[in-house]
C-alpha cells in the first residue's frame, strides 16, 4: 500500500509538470504567432503606406505629364502673346444620361419629387468660372412616365446647376421619343438657361453662333447615326442634325458669313465602349480640319478616347478630342466610370484680333456607386484629390477596394491620353 501511495504521488507529480509544461509551451507559441502576426502586419502596413505614397507621387506625375505633349505644340504656334489678349474661358463633359436607377436614387416618396442635386455636389465647382459649358444631353427632359429614354426637368436642372450651360441634343437617341419629344426637350432645356444645338426644327441649319468676351463662337453639331434609323422617317430625321460633308461644309460656310471667328464642332460618332479610335472618325475628322474647323468634341463611345492637335493648311492649331467619355450615367463597366471634365483656354490676340487655342487641361472625375442602400447611391467625385487624400490617410470616405479602382481609372488615362 505505501508503494502505491508514493507510485501515486509520483504519477500525479508528472502529470502536474506536463500539464504546465505544455501550458507554457502553448503560451509561447501563441506569444510567437502573436509576436509574428504584429511584424507581418506592421511590416505589411509599411510597405502599404510605402505603395500610396509612390502612387501618389504617380497621380501627381501624370496630371503634369498628360497635356504637355499638346501644350507644348499649341505653345509653339502662340508666339505673338500681348498684355491686350482676351482670355476665353470652355468646358466640355460628355454624354448626359439618366438611366432607371437615377431615378430611383433621385425620388423622395415622401414628396413625390426628384432631387438629382446630390449626384454633382462634388463637382460642380470645377466648371463653375468656364465662359462655356458643354455637353450632350442624351436623355430626352419630357413630363409622363420617366425611364432610361426620359427623364423628369429636375434631372436637367441639378445639370445646370453643376455649370453646363450649352448642350447639343443631336445624337442617336435624339428621336426616341419621336419629334415632339424633341421639341418638348429643347422647349424645357431653354426655360432653364441653356443653349441648345443639335435640331432643325424652325431652321434649315444646326449653327449656334454665340458671344462671348466680344468673340463670336460657332457651335456645329451632329450625330453620324440614330438607333433605329431605317424606321425613322426622312421628316423625322430631318429635324436632327445627321452628319454628311454636303452638311457640314454649308454650315461652316453659314458660321463664316456670320462672323465667327471661332468654329467647334461637337460630334456624335465612334464606337461604343471602345478607347480606340475607328476610321471613319479619322475621315471625318480629316474633312473637318480641311475645311477650317477650330476645334473637334467627341461623344457617343461612352469611354474617353485619345486627344490631339493638328495643324491646318495655314498653320492653325485645331483640337481634336474624338472621345470625351460621359459626364453623368450608371454604365457599369469601369471605363465608362471613368470620365473627365476638359477644360479648354481660348485666346484672342488684342493686336489682330485672332484666336486660337491657348491651353489644354483636364480634371478626371469617377461614376461612384455607393450601392442599393445607401441615402445617396450615385454621386460624381474628383479621382485625383480623393485618391490622393486617401493616400494621405484620409480613409473616411472611400473604401480601399474605391482607391484601388481609382488609381487603376487613373492609370489607364494616362495610358489613353499620352
Amino acid at each position: 500500500m505505501p508503494r502505491n501511495r508514493r507510485n501515486t504521488r509520483r504519477i500525479r507529480s508528472i502529470k502536474e509538470v506536463l500539464t504546465t509544461k505544455t501550458f507554457l509551451t502553448i503560451v509561447g507559441i501563441l506569444l510567437l504567432v502573436i509576436t509574428t502576426c504584429i511584424v507581418i502586419n506592421s511590416y505589411k502596413q509599411y510597405q502599404d503606406k510605402q505603395l500610396l505614397a509612390k502612387q501618389k507621387q504617380e497621380i501627381e506625375k501624370q496630371s503634369e505629364e498628360i497635356f504637355s505633349q499638346i501644350n507644348d505644340s499649341i505653345a509653339q504656334t502662340n508666339q505673338n502673346i500681348s498684355e491686350s489678349d482676351v482670355i476665353i474661358q470652355m468646358s466640355a463633359v460628355g454624354d448626359i444620361l439618366c438611366s432607371g436607377a437615377m431615378l430611383e436614387d433621385a425620388y423622395n416618396d415622401a414628396t413625390n419629387s426628384y432631387n438629382f442635386s446630390h449626384m454633382f455636389r462634388n463637382v460642380a465647382g470645377f466648371i463653375d468660372d468656364a465662359d462655356i459649358i458643354m455637353g450632350t444631353m442624351e436623355t430626352g427632359i419630357i413630363e409622363g412616365e420617366y425611364n432610361d429614354k426620359k427623364a423628369p426637368i429636375e434631372f436637367a436642372k441639378a445639370v445646370k446647376d453643376s455649370g453646363v450651360n450649352l448642350v447639343t441634343i443631336a445624337h442617336n437617341h435624339s428621336l426616341d421619343n419621336g419629334v415632339t419629344g424633341i421639341q418638348e426637350t429643347k422647349d424645357n432645356l431653354e426655360e432653364l438657361g441653356f443653349s441648345v444645338v443639335g435640331d432643325k426644327l424652325e431652321t434649315s441649319n444646326a449653327v449656334l453662333i454665340k458671344e462671348v468676351k466680344n468673340t463670336k463662337i460657332a457651335f456645329l453639331t451632329y450625330t453620324c447615326f440614330l438607333d433605329e434609323e431605317k424606321a425613322k422617317t426622312q421628316e423625322e430625321k430631318n429635324c436632327i442634325n445627321m452628319y454628311s460633308e454636303e452638311q457640314a461644309k454649308s454650315d461652316i460656310e453659314y458660321a463664316k458669313e456670320n462672323g465667327a471667328e471661332f468654329i467647334c464642332v461637337l460630334i456624335h460618332w465612334g464606337d461604343a465602349i471602345s478607347e480606340n479610335v475607328s476610321n471613319e472618325q479619322k475621315e471625318i475628322a480629316d474633312f473637318l480640319v480641311e475645311n477650317d474647323v477650330d476645334m473637334i468634341l467627341g461623344a457617343h463611345p461612352s469611354v474617353v478616347q485619345p486627344m490631339e492637335v493638328r495643324q491646318n493648311e495655314d498653320g492653325k492649331n485645331v483640337f481634336i478630342a474624338y472621345s470625351i467619355g460621359t459626364y453623368i450615367s450608371t454604365l457599369s463597366s469601369e471605363e465608362a466610370r471613368t470620365e473627365l471634365v476638359l477644360n479648354i483656354e481660348l485666346r484672342k490676340n488684342g493686336k489682330d484680333g485672332t484666336v486660337s487655342l491657348n491651353k489644354v487641361d483636364y480634371t478626371p472625375i469617377y461614376m461612384l456607386d455607393n450601392g442599393e442602400e445607401a441615402e445617396n447611391r450615385f454621386e460624381l467625385i474628383d479621382m485625383k484629390s480623393t485618391a490622393t487624400a486617401y493616400a494621405e490617410g484620409n480613409t473616411t470616405a472611400i473604401t480601399r477596394e474605391t482607391y484601388d479602382k481609382l488609381v487603376s481609372a487613373l492609370n489607364r488615362l494616362n495610358e489613353i491620353l499620352t
